[in-house]
This record gives structure tokens, sequence and C-alpha cells, in this order.
């Protein structure tokens, strides 16, 4: 049986899992695959909770039935699934439902003002350049900078590069059409791509009406014809592939650099490595957005130190007495050490103003024995007015009831996103955190934290319209170190590298900082 050339053909292995446990034919094998990929997989989370929730309406509706005892035993199996998947479900339901509420409260003051705007969509990639490219996506034609949510992409014909939020690149030749699912997820339903995949975005999935291929770490190629064959081309490293045709019955396999496989009716084929793939006929093009201020703190004029982008200048301050910067030894040269204790530092830069797209990056190092046991506040980075929209503000989570205690917290008036690492090891880590920009966008839609360089999950989110103030006589500039409008709460911690960016950066260059303290590429 040759799979229905229609795109919902193709299965993520994970539904075929699924479809074997509510007939009652799952494996201990399939059982412990479910599993691990519940723990670490969104997706296949969703995938679960919708499989349950339809099953449950089916118990409930057929519940009555009789099963008489000459029926067959599959269906035997399936009516006791069914029951017992009706009270499983509900239970999962409703800690679904409070999970997915709790963190985004809808009896905000403000009124409507705070309520969800349908028009805020969250956005999983966008489209970073175009080579005689003509298609559309939805309604809208293909543009360079167009940000793209869950849907299709249809190009007609030349090539278009596209960056996923988590870091993934891939390049589409025409005529081709590629369905959006996430950040690190897609399915190509026609024609020909190449994908180039950082660490940060190890994992990242391309499935086909055939096939479901996974990165481990690599570059490949991919061409679908017919919807009914799938070539895979490994150009570096590895990536795990399965066949997910109806008939397909053998386990994933490892593909490795210059291997090549066919995936057709359930089957997989070597077939000769072949080397052109539009990859290999442009690179991505990343945007030039040269940074507003860049903070070193290797070098020191008594209390005051110049950034080296614009020479806009950071005084250290402290609430009595004279204040010292206090440096230490950091990722790349000094860091600076603030106490705790009141010792602050404030710029002479206003900070980036209203709607307009940002990018704040910086290294920052926390000690294990900060507590949240006091949920006082605290703030890293900030600049604006402490009002419902004036405030744009960089914290650590201190209040376990909103998100990961110890993350990352990107505060914007009452509303905030939080992310999911415990920064409190010790150790240093890289941050950065995207705003998307735009009249319509809001912190909980709008907003990347990278962590390291890898996208963060978040753990908290409260919605709220972004309009920082950076014009009014209540304006404060950018001032490290302590809280915005609740000057008695100071940060305690170190910081390097302090940047901001009046654009967002893609997540190729948060790496290339990460790893080089520069935009520049590496020479060749």
């Amino acid at each position: 049986m040759n799979p229905s050339p229609h795109p919902a053909a193709c299965r993520d292995p994970i539904d075929a899992i699924l479809e074997a446990l509510v007939s009652g034919d799952a494996s201990p094998r399939d059982l412990t695959l479910l599993n691990d990929a519940l723990r670490a997989d969104p997706e296949a989370r969703r995938a679960y909770i919708r499989t349950m929730l339809f099953e449950a309406m089916l118990a409930q509706e057929f519940a009555p039935l009789a099963i008489e005892e000459s029926m067959p035993s599959a269906p035997a199996r399936r009516h006791r699934w069914l029951a017992a998947t009706a009270v499983a479900a509900a239970v999962l339901l409703g800690a679904t439902l409070a999970w997915r509420l709790q963190p985004v409260p809808v009896g905000l003051p403000g009124g409507a003002e705070n309520l969800p705007d349908p028009e805020a969509e969250i956005t999983h990639a966008v489209i970073t350049a175009l080579d005689d490219a003509s298609g559309r996506f939805g309604q809208f034609p293909l543009t360079q900078g167009l940000r793209l949510a869950e849907g299709m992409v249809e190009l007609d014909s030349g090539l278009a590069e596209i960056t996923f939020d988590s870091g993934a690149e891939l390049t589409l030749e025409g005529p081709a059409r590629l369905q959006l699912e996430s950040d690190n997820k897609a399915l190509l339903a026609a024609g020909r791509a190449s994908a180039q995949v950082p660490e940060p975005a190890r994992g990242f999935v391309i499935h086909t009406p055939s096939s479901y291929i996974r990165d481990l770490g690599t570059a490949f190629a991919v061409e679908v014809r017919d919807a009914r064959e799938t070539d895979l081309y490994v150009l570096e490293g590895a990536v795990e592939v399965s066949a997910t045709a109806r008939l397909a019955a053998n386990p994933p396999q490892i593909l490795r650099q210059r291997e090549a496989v066919r995936l057709a009716a359930g089957g997989m084929l070597p077939i000769n490595f072949r080397p052109d793939h539009p990859g290999e006929r442009r690179k991505q093009r990343s945007p030039k957005i040269p940074p507003s201020v860049h903070w070193s703190f290797d070098a020191w004029d008594g209390d005051t130190t110049s950034d080296s982008a614009s020479g806009h200048r950071l005084k250290l301050l402290a609430r009595k007495g004279p204040a010292t910067p206090e440096t230490l030894a950091g990722p790349f040269g000094s860091a600076l050490h603030f106490d705790g204790q009141g010792t602050f530092a404030r710029s002479d830069y206003p900070g980036v103003g209203g709607s307009q797209p940002r990018t704040v990056a910086c290294w920052l190092r926390l000690q294990p024995g900060e507590s949240s046991a006091t949920p006082m506040p605290n703030g890293i980075l900030a600049w604006g007015v402490k009002r419902s929209a004036g405030k744009w503000q960089l914290a650590w989570n201190r209040a376990p009831g909103q998100g990961t205690v110890g993350a990352l917290r990107v505060e914007f008036g009452d509303g905030f996103v939080i992310g999911a690492t415990d920064l409190r090891d010790g150790r240093w880590h890289h941050l950065a955190v995207v705003y998307l920009g735009g009249p319509k966008a809001n912190v909980a839609t709008h907003v990347r934290i990278y962590v390291d360089g890898r996208l963060e999950a978040l753990t908290g989110r409260r919605q709220r319209r972004i309009d920082t103030d950076t014009t009014s006589a209540a304006a404060r500039p950018l001032t490290l170190g302590r809280n915005l409008g609740r000057e008695a709460f100071a940060f305690e911690g170190d910081l390097d590298e302090v940047y901001v960016f009046e654009g967002p950066l893609l997540p190729g260059q948060i790496e290339r900082l990460m790893k080089r303290n520069s935009l520049r590429p590496p020479k060749p």
C-alpha cells in the first residue's frame, strides 16, 4: 500500500505508538519510547493529550453499549482501554488546564488592555533571504523579514532561506511546500530543502509523507517527489531516520556523512550520494545590526567606563560614600561584581523605546547560595518607567508560583515571561533576550529567551502590550544592578559583556556573540 499523497498521511512515530496504545497492542518498548518522548518533547505531550481527550469522549459516548463475549479480543481490549481512559483523561485534562492557565491570570488590573490580543500570534521562524523567489505564506507574499507562525510556506520558484527560532536554518528550492509546526519541527510536503543545524538546535525534525528525520547535529538535504518518495542526503554529522508509511516496520537508522537513502512504501534503500543541494548555491545572509551599546568592564576611569560602540558612559554609584568598581575575571576580560548592598551602575543611554524591536545580551553568574525564601524583587538590567507599560527589565525569578525559580525573568510593567533554566549554579551563563517588536506585540508572544545559545521554554508568562517609555521626565536610562522603581532591592551577582542592539538578532548571531564576543563571522 502506498502512502496517501496528502500531507496529513505523514505520521510521527509517536502517533503510531499512541495508536498501538489505544488499540491495546503497545509493546514494552513502545511504552518506554513514549515515556521518554513525553518527558522531552512538548509536541509529544500535546499529541498525547489530544489522543487521551478524544478517547475519553469516545468512552463517554459508547460506555453504555454492551460488549458481547463473542466479539474479537482487540475490540474488547479497546473497550477496556476506553473505560480506563475516560477517568485518566479527565484527570489529565484538569492538570493540563491548570498548568496552562495558571501563568496567565486574566483578572489583572487595567481592564481590556490586559486581555490576550488575538492578533498577537506566536511565530516560530523568519525569512532571512530570498533569491528570485515567488510564493506565499497564507495570504502574505514571501518577503525578507516576514515572521512565520504555524502554516504552509508555498514557494513557486527560486530559493527561500528560513531561520527557525531554535537556530535551525532551512533553504527551500521552489517549487516546494513546507508546513511549519513549531520552532524546531516542520513538514516538507513537496520539493527540495537543505538544513544547517547548529548544536543549540540539535534535535530539529523534518518529516515528510514517507519519512521522519531527526538531526543529531548536522547538515542534510531532503527531496520529496509526488509525496511518495523521499531522498535524504547527509552532508555533515549524522541524522536519525525512519520510514513512516503505513507498512513501515523497521526501526530508525543512523545515517552519517555522505550516506544517502530513499524512503518509499514503508521501506528504506541506499542510493548514491549526490552533493548538489540548495544550500550549496546560496549561504544565509544575516542582517547587520550593530550594537547600540557594549560595556566590557575592561577599562575604568575611576568609577566610570565607556562603551565600545558609541561612547555611552556608565557610572558606578553607591548608597553611601564613593563607589569603587569590584572587577574579577569574566568570560572575556574583566567582569563587574554587584554586592547586593546597594551598589549599582547608571548610564546615559536611554534604552530602546516604544514597541521597537531589541536584543539584550550579557554574561551572568549567580551563586548557588542565592535564595528565593524571601520573594524580594531584583533588577539585573532595566530602563524606562515603572508603570503598566513603560518598563523593560531583566531579573531572576524569585516567585515560585509564577515560573521556575532562579530562571531569567523579563518584565514589562506587570507583564512578564520566565525561562526554564535555574541560573543559580555558580557558573557563567550567556543570556540573550530578543523582542521582535511591532505595535500589536506583547511580552508573552514576541519575546525569546536564549540561555547559552539555546532557545528557552517558557515556564511562566503574563501578557502585556509593550510600549517602553524612554522620553518622559520620569524615564530612567539604562541601569545595572537594581530594580527599576524599587531602588531598595539591589542585585547580587556578576555581569560581563553587556550589549543592547536596536533590532532582533538571529539565533546564529547570538551563538556567534556567545562564542566570539562579536557578530563578525570568522575569516575563511
